[in-house]
């Protein structure tokens, strides 16, 4: 699930990226490069402390009831968060 959350960040700050440089004309390659690389520490830091919690959550209670309570939280993608965690079992 912390995986699916991230996906889902990554999506999204690539999506606003996308709307943001339709808007803003005249920008250079460097000016996007870090406009880029400080969206995605924003958003990389807004997960961290959250998916770093999930984690021990999951150490001390069934998992299952995190995962949901993630998924249900962030409209996770139902599908997508069982496919992830099926391949994290087989691993």
């Amino acid at each position: 699930t912390v995986v699916a959350l991230r996906t889902m960040a990554t999506t999204v700050v690539a999506t606003e990226l996308e709307r943001l440089w339709g808007r803003l004309d005249g920008l250079t390659p460097e000016q996007q490069v870090e406009i880029t690389s400080t969206v995605r520490r924003v958003a990389d830091k807004l997960l961290h402390e959250p998916t770093v919690r999930v984690k021990e959550f999951a150490g001390r209670a069934p998992e299952s009831s995190y995962a949901e309570a993630l998924a249900e939280l962030f409209s996770l993608d139902r599908a997508a968060v069982e496919a992830v965690t099926r391949a994290g079992d087989k691993s």
